[in-house]
């Protein structure tokens, strides 16, 4: 697949492996076909989604050790779609896991909040559901590895009777690119706009900070045990190491 700018002028391309900048492309097929091409990522019944067709990526595998704790990493497509992939099977498919205690992880259940099971605040999280209450934990660890191309955003949830919550996801920095893993949870109840009145937020909180990396550590080491080394992960401050 290659894109090219949407502009008759430029002569440049993206191929898979390179950067989304923050423009618009347009899709280049084999008969010379020209497609609008807004990136939108999401989830369906637990198989990873691409502008509305379902894909089945590899998990990801850094390309190289991460220096210093820092996970930054290139935001192409193939690295978006490993760590996504990664997200679902690791953590999203199984509904959560609990860590080895044999390793001070300070926290070691890797899993949605209780309220989000228990039936306190309502859908519950199931297998028909697999999504329910994962945007803040999916959002936060996509953020670690994407957050120079993403930012974070943040809209009121309207199935918290208590306006506490919040849904979370990710847009590129023009905003024509959307990673929204958990939309579904939305979606299967009829609310379609979720994003609707959405506003950008800096960082997540510290107990989240902690899970984040520790889901983040496992997503980057799962085929590469030795990519980065768990305590020079920052809990919260990730975004600002190394900032030039």
């Amino acid at each position: 697949m290659v894109y090219a700018k949407n502009n008759l002028k430029t002569t440049q391309f993206i191929h898979n492996f390179g950067v989304f900048s923050c423009c618009r492309y347009v899709y280049l097929s084999k008969t010379s076909i020209i497609i609008n091409m807004d990136l939108f990522i999401t989830s369906e019944r637990g198989k990873l989604v691409q502008n509305g067709e379902i894909i089945s990526p590899p998990l990801f595998k850094p390309k190289k050790k991460y220096e210093e704790g820092d996970l930054t990493t290139a935001a192409s497509l193939i690295n978006i779609h490993g760590v996504c992939e990664s997200m679902l099977e690791l953590f999203i498919r199984p509904m959560g896991i609990t860590l080895d205690k044999s390793k001070n992880w300070e926290r070691f259940k890797m899993d949605v909040a209780t309220k989000y099971t228990n039936g306190s605040c309502p859908p519950v999280r199931n297998e028909n559901n697999l999504t329910r209450g994962w945007c803040y934990l999916a959002s936060g660890v996509l953020h670690r590895f994407f957050w120079k191309n993403y930012d974070l955003y943040k809209v009121s949830c309207p199935l918290d009777e208590a306006k506490r919550d919040y849904h979370w996801w990710l847009e590129s920095k023009c905003r024509n690119y959307v990673i929204d893993l958990t939309e579904e949870q939305y979606l299967k109840v009829g609310i379609k706009n979720i994003r609707e009145g959405g506003s950008l937020v800096q960082q997540m909180g510290h107990s989240y900070g902690v899970k984040t990396r520790n889901m983040a550590y496992i997503v980057a080491t799962n085929l590469f045990p030795t990519a980065v080394n768990l305590w020079e992960m920052e809990f919260r401050k990730y975004n600002q190491i190394k900032q030039v």
